[in-house]
């Protein structure tokens, strides 16, 4: 598979050298709360209006991030009822689904199945998509598997983050500090500088961001879960001809939080530790409950991650077509540590992983120029990655030990992945309404791995249940080719009414279990190697624009089922929790957006999302306390018919923008923006893991001058306190026959936040 990923690449790269190269140019997108009705997106490699594009596409402009004060892609779904994100103790762990599909494990051999690109970058890893959305210009949810175009892992579909491009012809200034509840400062800038007008620019931006956290650990009184991270970012944009760009971008990031600890919901009276001390009694200091605010650890909660990386986008004509070179290399850094029993004894006080992944990225692409009768996009694409994890585990465990012994272990694991592919899509106009889609991608991938667990020097064993005995695998292999498609007719009724069906087959690459339980039973079954998860998606929808422009309704359905879904499962014949691929996921349902401008200055816009979700062919460990009757079964049950984790059937959202002159110097904006998810299980069938539906209220008032170049601004979050938490799961430890305790993670966004913002711009 190595050398048919390889002979892609040379290919493309043989291209790449014999043609010359440019950067298409991005045009700023007007903010949705603009009076424009235009939106322009990228969806399909190409600038093309919203409603023109044949995709569930979700826009998300700079405004509506600003005013709701989105600040990473963990808010996102607060204003993007089809995603959905589910928190960790971890950067590793966390992660996006979209129509109620994702990868959450912490296998450094499973990639994402929602695919991150930025600025024309995919990123290889969950982790590295975490940054503050500092100088972004629109983010686009592409929701169902994007394969064909955007590739890498999009199996269930894609967040294409684009940022602010510089200017050719106008320097200019931005700048933002605000200040909230818990000590919440936030200071932005970028400026834009034309340095050669029409032909060479520099863009500049960078932020810093601190905030206490919401939880209090009594044992030492230290605030955890804070925010505190600072980046930067450079963009050189040089036209040496009217068809010829090159646009270089570098940017740097470092997050340093004590973060991320769960509170206790609820406590098992009968869980004792070693030294005799019930768990209840060395929690005793804490109201137990979903509103917990308060932990009593000993250990240490830490995550302190650096990325950045660089890239150089390359654009021209030739013979009438737009040829398009992306190269970009990327890196990230983390360390972290958690404390995972939760209470103020060391029972495995050391849980850490350090990790860095490296990765080399190639894209090349021509396209046709636009409105031929014949619209194409055909393109290569190479993906070299490599992940590199230390993990340590260290604690007394389960069992009294003299003073001074410990058990523990050193998880070493690393991961290289070379993905090499060949895509296209093209679009014929057959008649002035009707066009015929058709789209494909070849891929070839391969990866290997290596895995080795030893015995901590000094330790008396193994660590029981998050590390095992020494173990050294065999390298771990997997690779595939395959072939995806997307197929599908558009028809314009109107200039302003169009329809689209499309059927489209995504694909996800093999995967390997590299947990840190990984066992020789496991490699020599056959079990370490996951299959490729393979996505068939039904889509259609109408896009509609109305009274004269004033309206804007657009409404997509679609059914999609996952074939060999890479997850966590029990395995009957190895008997153990493991990773594996389930049998099949399917979701089903419907998205509709409308935004109406019934007056001058005022703008309308509502968001729903019906996701109707079903496994099957899953079987996995019962629930604590769960009986036969309740569907336990030797200590298993068969999740099929269920719904999936986290993965609310009804969300939307709903906004109302105002602006009008006061005078001749000064304008006023209100902005209010309600959202809705309802009920969800965090893990399957168990009653004590369900988050109520709830709704979150935010709003803002800013006055600026007319000529925005002042702006003073109050905003509030989740202003109806509505509390909520993003994830609920068993308490380690504190389980049994008879039932549980939980434990939640709550983030700043639980809880009422007001604050106030000053901008300047020039």
């Amino acid at each position: 598979m190595k050398n048919s990923a390889m002979r892609l690449f040379t290919c493309a790269s043989a291209i790449a050298a014999c043609a010359p190269v440019a950067v298409l140019a991005q045009q700023v997108t007007p903010d949705a709360e603009d009076t424009s009705t235009e939106i322009i997106v990228t969806a399909q490699k190409r600038e093309q209006n919203l409603q023109d594009v044949p995709v569930s596409v979700a826009v998300l402009s700079a405004a509506a991030l600003d005013n709701n004060r989105i600040t990473g892609i963990e808010q996102l779904s607060q204003i993007a009822p089809s995603l959905n994100f589910t928190n960790s103790a971890n950067t590793r762990g966390q992660g996006v689904s979209i129509r109620g599909i994702g990868t959450l494990n912490f296998s450094d051999g499973v990639e994402p199945s929602v695919s991150t690109i930025i600025d024309g970058v995919v990123i290889g890893r969950s982790a590295g998509t975490f940054f503050d959305f500092n100088d972004v210009q629109r983010v686009e949810v592409l929701r169902g598997p994007q394969g064909t175009l955007f590739g890498k892992n999009a199996s269930a579909g894609a967040l294409n983050v684009v940022t602010e491009k510089p200017s050719l012809s106008k320097s200019g200034f931005n700048a933002s500090v605000s200040y909230g509840t818990y000590d919440d400062l936030r200071i932005k800038g970028s400026a834009s500088v034309v340095l050669a007008p029409d032909r060479l620019a520099l863009r500049v931006s960078g932020y810093r961001s601190k905030a206490d956290g919401i939880i209090t650990n009594l044992f030492n009184g230290e605030n955890l879960n804070n925010i505190d991270s600072w980046g930067a970012r450079g963009k050189l944009l040089f036209e040496p001809s009217e068809v010829t760009s090159i646009y270089v971008i570098g940017d740097y990031s470092e997050n340093n939080r004590d973060c991320c600890v769960s509170t206790v919901r609820s406590v098992l009276p009968t869980t004792t530790y070693f030294n005799g001390q019930t768990r209840a009694a060395l929690l005793s200091g804490e109201t137990l409950g979903p509103n917990n605010r308060n932990v009593t650890v000993d250990g240490d909660y830490f995550n302190r991650q650096k990325s950045g990386g660089a890239s150089v986008e390359i654009n021209t004509e030739l013979g009438g077509q737009n040829i398009t070179s992306i190269t970009a290399y990327r890196k990230f850094k983390v360390f972290d540590n958690n404390d995972p029993d939760g209470v103020p004894i060391d029972v495995f006080n050391v849980n850490n992983v350090r990790q860095q992944q490296e990765q080399f990225t190639q894209e090349l692409r021509l396209s046709s120029p636009d409105r031929a009768s014949l619209e194409y996009v055909l393109g290569f694409f190479y993906f070299w990655q490599d992940v590199r994890t230390q993990a340590q585990v260290r604690g007394t465990g389960f069992a009294p030990l003299p003073a001074g012994q410990y058990v523990g272990n050193d998880i070493d694991r690393s991961i290289t992945t070379n993905n090499a592919a060949a895509f296209g899509q093209l679009t014929w106009h057959a008649t002035d309404q009707l066009s015929l889609i058709g789209g494909f991608r070849l891929t070839a991938e391969d990866m290997a791995a290596h895995f080795a667990r030893s015995i901590l020097p000094g330790a008396v064993g193994p660590a029981p249940g998050l590390g095992g005995p020494a173990y050294t695998s065999p390298t771990l292999k997997a690779g595939e080719t395959d072939f995806s498609y997307r197929l599908g007719a558009q028809y314009e009724f109107t200039p302003d009414i169009m329809a689209y069906a499309t059927y489209t087959r995504g694909y996800k690459g093999p995967a390997l279990n590299l947990l840190n339980n990984l066992t020789a039973t496991v490699v020599n079954s056959g079990q370490a190697v996951l299959k490729p998860e393979i996505a068939k998606n039904w889509e259609a929808g109408i896009r509609t624009t109305l009274l004269d422009r004033n309206l804007t309704f657009n409404l997509t359905g679609f059914h999609t089922t996952f074939d060999d879904f890479q997850t966590q499962t029990f395995n009957t014949i190895l008997t153990t929790v493991t990773l594996a691929n389930a049998g099949r996921l399917t979701t089903r349902g419907f998205e509709l957006e409308a935004v109406l401008r019934p007056a001058d200055g005022l703008s309308l816009s509502g968001n729903v999302a019906y996701t109707d979700t079903k496994v099957e062919g899953l079987i996995i460990a019962c629930y604590p306390g769960q009986t036969g009757a309740q569907g336990c079964s030797g200590g298993r049950q068969d999740v099929t018919g269920s719904s999936l984790a986290n993965a609310p059937k009804w969300a939307y959202t709903l906004n109302a923008n105002y602006g009008r002159d006061i005078g001749n110097a000064l304008r006023a904006t209100a902005n209010m923006t309600f959202t809705y998810r309802s009920e969800v299980f965090f893990a399957y069938n168990d009653p004590k893991t369900v988050q109520p539906g709830y709704g979150l209220l935010n709003g803002s008032l800013a006055l600026e001058t007319q000529d925005r170049r002042y702006r003073v601004s109050v905003f509030g979050k989740n202003l109806t306190n509505k509390h909520f938490a993003s994830t609920i799961g068993n308490g380690f430890l504190d389980t049994s026959a008879a039932g549980g305790g939980y434990t939640q993670l709550l983030t700043t966004d639980a809880f009422r936040t007001v604050g106030v913002e000053f901008g300047v711009r020039f």
